[in-house]
């Protein structure tokens, strides 16, 4: 249609008409998003010339290229889809973090200062609260923003993440946000242990409880060490009673340990541990083999 030159009048005035009816079977076949559905049951019979003027006003949103429309039209790219983060499909269980949650900047200064003193044995986290009775953290996601895209942070269940140590973040007064409302949710601080599950012996326990009560202590204002609870223990848990902690030395089996101690863990479950006190009598080349479903805490 844009190629005529010329024409005369009686010709212009039907062929434009032709052109209209031609394309609004293309535009009723493109126009599938649900934020379109208004427009598209609005759109009259061909047969009904007195309401064309809406079929008019709904050709601008169609692209010059309809076969790559519900491509471009159903998801637009956003910043917020970065490769580690939910792709978001319209369902509010999926909703990506959008609303700030804290300053990144105190939590990675406390985060590097237990990493540093404790020599990468211990690491700091926080444990997402609802800060109501009736809130949840079942669905709760967190990323980390500085001046780039959102970076996804792991969140275990029970709402508690390993705070990520970031210095080209922090630098930018980076942020955790969450797809929670503001003031559903608070935090509380957690010392846990970073040592891979086959790595345990009872040398490594003795390692990572002193690195554990000078990380506690650097971290702790000295006005208040009166009154902060130290480190006692680092404990083998499970779920339920009946669980066992293997002893072995290279692969021959030494003693069998019950997990028969009751505790509660980083988010205020009842679990049943093995603890360990830095003063046992085994030696420290021992290995300590957990089951499957068993954490170690700090106690």
């Amino acid at each position: 249609m844009r190629k005529w030159i010329g024409c005369t009048a009686w010709f212009c005035v039907v062929a434009l008409a032709s052109a209209q009816e031609a394309m609004t079977p293309a535009s009723n076949a493109t126009m599938q998003t649900p934020a379109q559905h208004a427009v598209q049951d609005a759109t009259p019979e061909p047969a009904q010339p007195e309401r064309k003027p809406e079929a008019q006003a709904a050709l601008p949103a169609v692209s010059p290229e309809p076969a790559h429309q519900p491509v471009e039209t159903v998801e637009p790219a956003t910043p917020l889809q970065a490769p580690q983060t939910v792709t978001v499909k319209g369902s509010s269980d999926a909703s990506p973090p959008r609303v700030r949650f804290t300053a990144y900047r105190d939590s990675y200064e406390t985060a590097k200062k237990v990493w540093e003193v404790s020599r990468g044995n211990v690491v700091m986290a926080l444990r997402l609260i609802p800060a109501k009775v009736s809130g949840t953290i079942d669905d709760v996601r967190v990323a980390l923003q500085g001046n780039g895209a959102p970076v996804s942070v792991r969140v275990t269940e029970g709402g508690v993440f390993v705070v990520p140590i970031n210095d080209e973040i922090a630098a930018q007064d980076g942020v955790f946000l969450v797809n929670k409302g503001r003031g559903e949710l608070t935090a509380s601080m957690v010392i846990q242990p970073a040592v891979a599950r086959e790595a345990w012996t009872l040398e490594r326990v003795a390692h990572v409880l002193r690195d554990a009560r000078l990380a506690v202590r650097a971290i702790t204002p000295w006005y208040k060490r009166w009154f902060s609870s130290e480190v006692k223990s680092l404990a083998f848990c499970a779920p339920e009673r009946g669980s066992a902690l293997q002893l072995k030395d290279g692969e021959q089996l030494i003693a069998t340990l019950p997990m028969s101690e009751a505790a509660v863990n980083d988010i205020n479950q009842p679990v049943y541990c093995k603890m360990f006190d830095g003063e046992d009598k085994y030696p420290g080349q021992y290995r300590l083999v957990m089951p499957d479903e068993a954490s170690v805490l700090i106690l």
